[in-house]
C-alpha cells in the first residue's frame, strides 16, 4: 500500500471534515494529477462544492493513497480497499485527522445496498474518526436522477 505525505502547510482553519471515498471511474493520464481532477465522480465534486460551501475541509480517502486533500497529486491506479487493510487504513488515516485538527468528520457514501464495497471505506473512516477523538456522521448521498431506495 502507499502513503501520500500531505504537507501540513496547506490546512483549512476549518475542524470539520467532508469526506467521501474515491472513485472507480479515473482519468488515465499518465502524469499525476490533482485527486479532484483524477477521480471521475458526481460524488466526489457534489461532497467537495458542499464542503466548499460549509467552509469545512474537504477529503477524499482513497484505497490506494489514505486521506487527500483535493489538491494532492496521485498517478492513475486501480486499487480498492480490501477488508484486511481496513484496520491500518483507519490508523493512518487517524493520522491525517489529528495533524489537521479535524473534530467533526461528515461522511457521504451511496447505500450500501447500491455498492457493498463502500462498508470497507466507511469502516476504515469511521475507526479513524474514534480513534483520533472525532465524532462522525453519515450522509447517503443520492446521485443525480436516482430512484429513491424504499
Amino acid at each position: 500500500m502507499h502513503w501520500l505525505s500531505v504537507p501540513v502547510a496547506n490546512v483549512v482553519t476549518a475542524h470539520r471534515l467532508y469526506a467521501t471515498y474515491c472513485a472507480a471511474d479515473k482519468r488515465a493520464d499518465p502524469e499525476p494529477l490533482p485527486a479532484i481532477e483524477r477521480y471521475e465522480s458526481t460524488r466526489i465534486v457534489g461532497v467537495h462544492r458542499m464542503a466548499e460551501s460549509a467552509g469545512a475541509r474537504f477529503g477524499i480517502l482513497s484505497g490506494e493513497f489514505g486521506l487527500l486533500p483535493p489538491s494532492a497529486p496521485i498517478p492513475y491506479y486501480d486499487r480498492l480497499l480490501a477488508a484486511d487493510d481496513v484496520s491500518l487504513m483507519a490508523e493512518r488515516v487517524a493520522e491525517t485527522l489529528t495533524a489537521w485538527a479535524i473534530t467533526e468528520v461528515r461522511w457521504f457514501s451511496v447505500a450500501f445496498e447500491m455498492d457493498p464495497h463502500v462498508t470497507r471505506y466507511r469502516d476504515a473512516m469511521a475507526g479513524a474518526a474514534d480513534r483520533a477523538g472525532a465524532s462522525f456522521e453519515l450522509e447517503l448521498w443520492e446521485p443525480p436522477n436516482a430512484v429513491p431506495l424504499i
